[in-house]
């Protein structure tokens, strides 16, 4: 392999690693609209492990395991949060976790991390079983279901009741809507406009977070006498303490519940959405899941003691993961010149780490395409970074524990009484914040 030290004469060469050719202006911005999964598909197929694009300006692709890992993990030093990527989330994370860099993230990372322990994480276990179980109970055999509509109306419960200790009742509903509109600021050309313009997806945006904005602000209002007598996420952020003692002000505690909210059940919701689907076009695999929950559980609803033998269930939810990674790319921004390789990346420049890309290379996955949960119970040498659906090093997801419980639980508790049904094989997808279905994911429910 090719030394990764930068040497004076790398930086003078100044080799730019190889990429399409760009339109004035523009660059490769067109082309990556029309459809941003085939457009990094074909740069990785026609250039290789690093590439040079032009996408809202100068743009690298890395996609090789080994440089993943050092960007994440033993050079993160090298480098920090893309601006780029700040610059769109911003406007509705404020200052949370997924935008937040250098002294002040590792700061509130400290005071959130106490949120996450695996004792908290049991706890919230319970709350994961019964509102699947509620779910499950509100289906009518025969029924045709938005899967990822039910999905995401399960997860947000979950996190609301984690969060608030508590059922918000309507405003749970005024939430889900609020993120909706959110969500709408992200899509297509949208993403790449400013927010200042009066577009109408702007519009909305401002509204729903003007309606996120309130209810969530309410809640913290309303919690502040009481946190220290409870035991939800909400009261564990408001008592944190940093190592100086000091506690969030009200407007850092808004960003991370914003944060936990959006993050916490978009992308778990999505991970099931996908699992579904898959276990519905593979009906052998659905016959397994269904056998390894009669054995283990014998009839009973899973528990978080049930999961270490749930190895299927857990292997469904990794390759859904694998296949539909929710977060589909991670951004960084490289402080000084890096060496990929024979490449040289620029300080300042943008660097993209695509687990599309990754999850479905055929150098570290057999039949990548192919949906075969049965190989992560194969023993099989490959890269650690092959595989990196919660990122990696210091900045991994928080949360990754809480939703690697929260999706088996569920995916367990529902598949013990139905079976779903695909109304449709076809699946298209759209990469925008996370990989969303275009359309709704309509499926048959039937009883077991």
């Amino acid at each position: 392999m090719a030394s990764n030290t930068i040497t004076e004469t790398d930086v003078v060469a100044g080799r730019r690693p190889p990429g399409p050719s760009g339109l004035p202006v523009v660059g490769n911005l067109h082309r990556y609209l029309r459809g941003p999964l085939a457009f990094v598909e074909s740069c990785a197929r026609e250039y290789g492990d690093v590439v040079y694009t032009n996408v809202a300006g100068e743009t690298y692709m890395v996609a090789h395991p080994d440089h993943v890992e050092r960007v994440l993990v033993t050079d993160d030093h090298r480098f920090r949060k893309a601006e780029l990527g700040q610059g769109r989330l911003e406007p509705i994370f404020g200052n949370g976790l997924v935008v937040s860099d250098g002294e002040y993230w590792r700061r509130q990372r400290t005071r959130m991390q106490p949120a996450f322990r695996p004792d908290r994480i049991a706890a919230y276990a319970e709350v994961m079983r019964r509102q699947a179980a509620a779910t499950a109970e509100r289906w009518v055999p025969g029924q045709t279901i938005q899967v990822d509509e039910e999905m995401r109306r399960l997860t947000l419960g979950i996190l609301v009741q984690s969060l608030f200790g508590t059922d918000l009742g309507g405003r749970e509903a005024e939430i889900r809507e609020a993120f909706e509109l959110v969500m709408g600021r992200f899509e297509g050309v949208n993403t790449w406009l400013p927010g200042w313009l009066p577009t109408p997806a702007n519009r909305r945006f401002e509204r729903g977070r003007e309606r996120l904005d309130a209810i969530v602000y309410d809640l913290i209002d309303e919690r502040r006498e009481s946190a220290a007598d409870r035991d939800d996420l909400l009261s564990t952020l408001l008592v944190a303490e940093d190592e100086r003692g000091e506690r969030m002000t009200d407007e850092a505690v808004r960003d991370e519940v914003v944060t936990l909210l959006a993050a916490g059940h978009d992308t778990t919701a999505l991970a099931l959405t996908y699992a579904w689907h898959l276990l519905g076009t593979h009906p052998d695999a659905t016959d397994r899941l269904h056998a390894e929950l009669e054995e283990v559980l014998d009839g009973a609803t899973p528990t978080l003691a049930d999961l270490s033998a749930l190895e299927y269930t857990e292997a469904v939810v990794s390759e859904a993961l694998r296949l539909y990674p929710p977060t589909h790319a991670t951004a960084r921004e490289a402080t000084e010149d890096v060496a990929f390789g024979e490449y040289v990346v620029p300080g300042g420049s943008t660097i993209f780490l695509p687990q599309w890309i990754l999850h479905r290379d055929g150098r570290w996955w057999d039949d990548p395409e192919t949906f075969r949960p049965g190989r992560w119970l194969e023993e099989r040498d490959r890269p650690e970074y092959a595989y990196f659906p919660f990122g990696g090093g210091p900045r991994h997801c928080i949360g990754h524990r809480f939703a690697t419980v929260e999706a088996r639980l569920v995916l367990a508790t529902i598949a013990s009484c139905w079976r779903l049904e695909p109304a449709s094989s076809d699946l298209s997808i759209r990469p925008v914040i996370t990989l969303r279905p275009t359309d709704p994911v309509e499926m048959v429910v039937h009883k077991r």
